[in-house]
This record gives C-alpha cells, structure tokens and sequence, in this order.
C-alpha cells in the first residue's frame, strides 16, 4: 500500500484528543461507610464492570474517527494486488524513439515499424478508462496530442502518422517531459515504457549521468511508476551516406551558367561497393547518375555539373541508392538562381577612349561576353556614372556599388551610400591619383566609424619602370571571394606587378571581448594589406590599395583579373541575403525589406 499524500497521515496524531478528555473526565467519588453498604456490594462490582466496558467502546470509537479521517485524506492506494484484480485501469506513458538510426533495416521491417506495433499492442490492452500518452523523442522532445488521454483509437491514429528520421534521440528531455506528465495521469497504476534501438548515438556514455538523474527523479515521485526498456530493431553494420553540405562552385549563379556539384560519399561499414550508384536530382527529378567504387570504411568524391534555365530558387540533390537506413543516403542543397546581378560603377575619372577611363577594366571583367559580343549571356549587369551623380535613386537597384578614383562625396551622397551598405550592399572602393586623401582619413574612415576600412597613410613603391615592384603574397586562401585562387588553374594572384600603392593604416585592433570588423584578405610581399573587407550593418565594403585600372599595376591585364573582379562582386552580392542552407545547429536567417526593417523600429 501506498499514499498519495503522505504528509496527511500527521492527523493521525489526533488520537490523543479522545484519549485526554477521557482521562479528564474520568469519576471521581470518596469513600463513605455507612451500615446497609455490605448489601450493595454485589450489584456495585456488576455494574462497575459494565460502565467500564461502555466506556472503553466509547473512547475507541473517538479515537477512530480521527485516524479514518487522516487515512482517507492521505488518499490510500492498494498495489501488488495485480493477480488478484486482473484487468485495470492503468496510466502509461510510451517514449517512442523516433530518431534516423530507427529507420535501420527497410522501409517493410524498420525498427521504428516495430516499435509503431508496439505501441499499437499497448494501446489495444489497456481498459477502458485508462490514460496514454505518447512522447517522441527526437526532432525536438514533443507529446502526440499535447497531453495524455483516454481516447485511445484517436491516440493509435496519430501514432499511425508519426515518421521518423529525425536525428538522435533526446533520451534525458524524453524522460524529464515523462516526469512532467506524471501529474496530469488519472490513475494510480503506472508504467513508462521506451521504445528504442539504443543506438550510441542517441545513447551515449556521455549522457549516462543525466539519464540517471531523469531516472531517479522518476522513482522519487509520488507515486514511482514502472519503467520498461523495449529493443526494438536489430543492429545494422552497413551504412552509407553523402555528407552534407555539398560543395557548390559559385557564390552566384545565373540563368544558362554551370554550376559543379562535388558530393562525399561515406561507407561507415565493412561492405563494399563496387559499383555503387549515385544519383543527381535537381527540383526532385533525376538529372544525371554515376557509378562509383566504395570501399569499406572509405570515402568517394562524386562530380555533377548541371546549369539552370529558370531563375529562382532550386533544390539539387545527391543520392547514393545503397543501404535501407535512408535519412543519410542524400544530402540536398538550395541554390538561388538570378537572372542577372546589377552593379553600379562610379568613376571619379571618365574617358572616352576605351580603356581609359576609371572604370573601363572593371567593365570588361564584369561582363566580358557582352563587350566581346559573344552569343553567351552576362550575369553581372553594369552601369557607369559619374560621381556627381550619385545618390539614393542610383542606388536604388544595384547589389553592388564600386568607387573607382572618386575624389570626394558630398553629405548627402555620403549618407545615402551608408544606408545602401548598412542595408545589405556591397561596396568596393578602388583609390586612385584623384582622391582627397585626408577627407578619406577624416570622413569616410572616420575613426572607425565610416564605410572605409583602414585609413590611408602614404604612398609608396615608385612609378619609373626600373625601380622596384610588389608582388601579391601567394598563399592559402581562407575567404570565399579568393578561394578559388588556391586552384593554379585559375591564376596565379603573385604573376601582378604592383608599381604605386596606398599603405593602409590598421588603427581597428580590437580590444578583450570585442569583435574585429576589418580582415586583411590578402597582403603584398611589402607586408602591406592589398585587400581589406569591413562589415557594416548588413553589407560588407572591401577596399584595395590600388586603382582598379592599369596605372599603378598591371593587375588589370593579369588573366586572374576577370575571376577576381568577379569573384569580389558576388561575394559582396551574396551577402545581401542570408544563406539559404544552415547546417545543423546553425541558427536560421531571414532578411526583411527596408520599410519592413523601419517600421520594426
């Protein structure tokens, strides 16, 4: 027997009320002889005896009262009477595993279809008036119908319905949340049963101590329930996976472009694959397949290129048709396809001879089918104005703006350009022989607070062709907009002949706890930044120590000055929108328009 509120049994301590006020009242009398009292005597012990024992039945019955009364209160429950009672009303909760592991073993004989059958079975023995709820356990710890209940064919319908696949399994959150609904159960009889596979990684060594602690708090309740581990599934030892996230080649892609699509492919177990089958699908529907030999424990890499004809967003994905346990078999990816990416060039220098002015090799670079007239399409749009010209409504389209040899900005061209980055844009500033070197300094670095990354300080190398030159340090790059340069094939940044050059002034160390807002992205073998990058608001400006044109350098007529042109604007263009693909654990993005953004405020 057990109690459900214990601390009620203290009223049993009323007893002594009865017992008290019986001894207080007891008779009290004095002894007085008189002569007849010897013809009394008989009668005196016969009727002593009997008030005495009515006065016994008296007091036990007062003494009754207030132990019944505390014993009902403390609310009585009779267990270990099962064989005696046979079927009963029982409370139940199942923690049902739903992680990718229970998917082990095909889609007709799945762990996860056994343990669904399972629960079906528990459903189906229990009687009428008994409480079920059902508690998944991975893709975040959650209760089938909030809360438990006695509509049992309700409760099998959802369970019908439930998938899994949902990564590991939240064993210590499951049994907490079951501790949790312990006090919304409607009988006194109670189990918790688990189904799962007990695969490691749902139930690993590190996670022993909290399962343990769940446990005991489970056993300390008021009424400790029966807990039951179920094995459902067998064990699986071959497996295959395409690791996520796939590699796609281009921070931008555009209608008619190639994109390449490079995909591991993972045996974890002792099989081999001698020809193992891969397929491409894009928007779910197979595009292309390839064959590829997997041995055990070993990695492949597999290679798809496709190009779109739509713009938009599109889904691709790589599949390895192998092993029943298909939450890993693929790993698919969003890609944003635009059907052209306008850039707004600014030259503080204009000529009308070709290749004389500002911003000509920039053009060229950005968009060299079109000035070559080729049959193949742009991505990159480009418009060129003068400074002077320069406002919010220039800016109203661009993703990308590029200041090559702008003298200065006035107020209000300043403020406009710094909501456009502040609001997503990107911004490339180029210097030149033109620029008002100390309102640079002054206002548009502004001790940190401005667009420009680094100040500038002086200039330096020298513009006679005998003298010396600097060269781009050749190294590994980190960044997404030179990566592809670690790549020979794609040019060699080193082969530049740097003549003239700003020397940036870094003056942005960070101090303890602070975030560094300007990267040096590559430096020259003077030890010079050549390329710095600042984050602003939602945009991102990178500033270079050289004129985006050929007369400081010969930069421009290098074969790695077009890809990195390129590279350099839709990275910048890129950055106005979040990515789209966040890996797990990786918080999620989203990014609101303007007035969205102000009226938030």
């Amino acid at each position: 027997m057990t109690f459900l509120n214990v601390a009620l049994l203290g009223g049993m301590a009323a007893v002594a009320i009865p017992v008290i006020i019986h001894l207080f009242h007891r008779s009290k009398f004095r002894i007085v002889q008189w002569g007849a009292m010897h013809l009394l005597e008989s009668v005196l012990r016969k009727n002593t005896r009997r008030l005495k024992l009515e006065q016994l039945i008296l007091l036990l019955v007062r003494c009754s009262i207030p132990v019944a009364l505390a014993l009902l209160m403390a609310r009585p429950v009779i267990t270990g009477l099962e064989p005696l009672l046979g079927s009963r009303k029982m409370s139940t909760i199942v923690l049902l595993d739903n992680s990718y592991s229970m998917e082990a073993g095909g889609a007709s004989r799945s762990g996860f279809l056994q343990a669904k059958e399972a629960v079906r079975q528990i459903l189906e023995s229990q009687v009428q008036g008994s409480d079920v709820a059902v508690v998944r356990m991975a893709g975040g710890v959650s209760v089938l119908l909030d809360e438990p209940t006695q509509d049992l064919e309700r409760l099998k319908a959802e369970v019908g319905r439930t998938g899994a696949g949902f990564g590991s399994a939240a064993v210590p959150d499951a049994l907490d949340l079951a501790r949790v609904l312990q006090a919304k159960l409607q009988n006194p009889d109670r189990e918790i049963v688990v189904l799962s596979d007990f695969q490691k990684v749902s139930w690993s060594e590190a996670e022993e101590p909290a399962r343990q602690a769940m446990a005991d708090q489970l056993r300390r309740g008021r009424i400790e329930p029966r807990l039951t581990l179920f094995k459902v599934g067998q064990e699986t030892t071959d497996n295959v996976s395409v690791d996520a996230p796939l590699d796609l080649s281009p921070l931008i892609l555009g209608v008619g472009q190639r994109v390449r699509v490079h995909a591991t492919v993972r045996n974890h177990g002792d099989a081999a694959y001698p020809n193992l089958r891969v397929v491409f699908r894009v928007d779910g529907k197979d595009r292309s397949v390839t064959e590829t030999a997997l041995l055990p424990r070993s990695t492949s890499q597999v290679l798809f290129t496709h190009a779109f004809d739509t713009s938009g967003s599109h889904v691709v994905e790589v599949y390895a048709d192998a092993d029943p346990l298909q939450a890993d078999n693929g790993a698919m990816a969003s890609v944003p396809v635009w059907d052209r990416l306008p850039v707004l060039l600014v030259s503080g220098d204009p000529n009308p001879e070709f290749l004389m002015g500002e911003t000509d090799f920039a053009e060229v670079a950005l968009r060299p089918y079109g000035n070559a007239k080729a049959e193949l399409a742009d991505l990159i749009s480009t418009r060129t104005i003068e400074a002077r010209d320069l406002d919010a409504k220039a800016l109203a389209e661009p993703r990308v703006a590029l200041l090559a040899n702008v003298s200065q900005l006035t107020d209000v061209q300043l403020k406009a350009l710094e909501a456009y980055v502040r609001e997503g844009g990107g911004l490339l500033v180029f210097p030149g022989s033109k620029i008002n070197g100390p309102w640079y300094n002054s206002t548009f670095h502004g001790g940190g607070k401005g667009l420009l990354p680094l100040p500038l300080a002086s200039l330096a190398g020298s513009m006679n062709v005998a003298g010396t030159h600097a060269s781009i340090v050749a190294q590994h790059f980190e960044h997404p907009a030179l990566e592809m340069f670690n790549d020979p094939r794609n040019g060699n940044l080193s082969d530049a002949q740097v003549r003239l050059w700003y020397r940036l002034r870094d003056e942005t160390a960070p101090g303890k706890g602070e975030e560094r807002l300007v990267t040096v992205l590559a430096r020259l073998d003077t030890g010079d930044a050549f390329l710095v990058e600042k984050k602003v608001g939602e945009g991102r400006v990178i500033q270079a120590c050289i004129p985006c044109d050929a007369e400081w350098s010969n930069l421009p007529v290098r074969p790695f000055y077009l890809p990195l042109m390129q590279q350099m604007t839709t990275y910048l263009a890129s950055k106005v929108y979040p990515p789209r693909n966040v890996e797990v654990g990786r918080p999620l993005l989203a990014s609101c328009p303007s007035p969205t953004r102000a009226s938030a405020r």
